[in-house]
């Protein structure tokens, strides 16, 4: 697991070889939230059962992803943290997190 210890809010301490293992997660969206929240939109009906709980272990892998690829960006940069320019630039240089660049831009000020 990455080593968080000792972090300010926001940052990650990152050492090597220490991304995380997809099988082992421990951590788990509740499904009735996800539930409420695809609800929430007028143009969603019914939810199938089974559907809240996909969409959390996608949620899970996605943030997965995106953490192991950051960490690794701030490996590049030897940075033993993974901070938000970390993020963003990880954002940016990554194509399958493009549709995070206005999101990103809204929150650091750009």
């Amino acid at each position: 697991m990455t080593d968080i210890t000792g972090t300010t809010p926001g940052e990650i301490k990152v050492q090597p070889g220490t991304l995380i293992d997809h099988e082992k997660i421990k951590t788990h969206f509740p499904s009735a939230r996800i539930k409420k929240l695809m609800q929430s939109d007028e143009d969603i009906g019914k939810v199938a059962q089974g559907t809240p709980v996909a969409v959390g272990r996608a949620l899970e892998l996605f943030l997965c992803s995106l953490v192991e690829k950051s960490c690794e960006t701030a490996y590049n940069q030897q940075s033993k943290k993974v901070t938000l320019q970390v993020l963003k630039k990880t954002i940016e240089e990554n194509e399958k997190f493009d549709f995070l660049v206005g999101i990103c831009d809204r929150y650091t000020g750009k």
